[in-house]
């Protein structure tokens, strides 16, 4: 209905035109036979321009090929203008302003259609190569993103294995001196590995990342006993926060490896948000930083993830405490998670 709207806009505003210079020029003639033949010019041509379309985007784009369009277009369209004028003129019992077919008839349409035809496929051409570009735009973003989450991925699947590696090493030293106790660490680190397993997404929130932190502290409590202190400042109005997924527990894991001597570790561990940023700081009291030059792969691991996710905006710095000991700052944009 819009385009059959403009269609007959055009044909009002030529046929107005054409009066308005016959006024001009002091030779009025009726309006009406100028309106129906503006009518059945402009609604032959539209009707023809879907097929054009569909042409234009099934051929080659050669000259020959666009010669040959247009004028087998040029001959449909005044055909149908012709047979279509005669209709509406008997119809409106205006006979003697219809006009047959002839040779100098189709001629004398050329122009207009060539002028008219030349534009249309001159912004067809213009169009169809900005949505190309806008496709290849589209599909090198995909494959970017793509790429990234495969990255990603990767990062956080070494996570596990690392994970895992240690603390069933840690069993392995337990379970002939400390029986018991390896077997409930072994349960417990079934309950970490289900939580961690069943995870689809590259985030989550705060509040279900301090509940893996809070999962893996139990498991290395088993391990050292009342001897490790492990204090988690939560501020619950930083819980809807989002967090990548599983980021704390390398850093939670370094800061217990290195947080003191024998089976006295202490490790604390807090949130805050400033200036639209979340900081999460998880300081040791012990060990001195020369020990952990490169730090497996938890500083580096975790710097990865925070650039491919945030860019510039993301960090990790390892830092020596005022306090002695060392600690670790994270920091990321203050969005709230949204869970799908």
């Amino acid at each position: 209905m819009l385009w059959l709207a403009l269609l007959v806009a055009i044909a009002v505003l030529r046929a107005t035109n054409r009066y308005l210079v016959d006024v001009a020029n002091h030779h009025v003639s009726p309006y009406l036979p100028k309106l129906l033949e503006e009518l059945t010019g402009s609604l032959s041509f539209g009707a023809f321009l879907p097929v054009l379309f569909l042409i234009l985007r099934r051929v080659r784009w050669t000259w020959l090929t666009q010669l040959a369009i247009f004028a087998g277009l040029s001959i449909l369209q005044t055909s149908a203008m012709i047979l279509l004028r005669q209709l509406v003129f008997a119809a409106a019992r205006l006979p003697e302003y219809a006009y047959g077919f002839g040779v100098w008839r189709y001629l004398m349409e050329v122009p207009t259609q060539l002028f008219f035809y030349v534009v249309i496929v001159t912004g067809f051409w213009l169009f169809e190569r900005y949505r190309e570009g806008r496709a290849r735009e589209l599909r090198a973003a995909q494959l970017e993103s793509a790429l990234s989450e495969a990255r990603l991925e990767a990062l956080r699947l070494q996570l596990n294995p690392h994970f895992l590696f240690n603390t069933l090493n840690a069993v392995s030293e337990l379970m002939y001196e400390r029986p018991r106790v390896a077997d409930e660490m072994l349960s417990r680190i079934g309950a970490l590995l289900r939580a961690t397993l069943s995870a689809s997404g590259q985030e989550h929130s705060l509040s279900d990342e301090w509940r893996l932190v809070s999962l893996y502290t139990d498991i290395q409590r088993v391990r050292f006993g009342e001897g490790l202190d492990v204090s988690l400042d939560n501020d619950p109005s930083l819980d809807e926060l989002r967090i990548p997924f599983l980021l704390l527990q390398p850093l939670v894991e370094n800061a217990i490896e290195h947080g003191g001597s024998g089976d006295e570790r202490r490790v604390r561990i807090d949130a805050s948000r400033q200036s639209g940023r979340l900081t999460v700081r998880v300081r040791d009291s012990g060990g001195d930083t020369n020990r952990r030059g490169g730090h497996g792969i938890g500083l580096g691991n975790v710097g990865a993830r925070l650039r491919h996710l945030y860019g510039d905006d993301a960090g990790v710095q390892l830092e020596p405490a005022a306090e002695g000991g060392s600690v670790v700052t994270v920091w990321l944009p203050a969005r709230r998670w949204e869970a799908a």
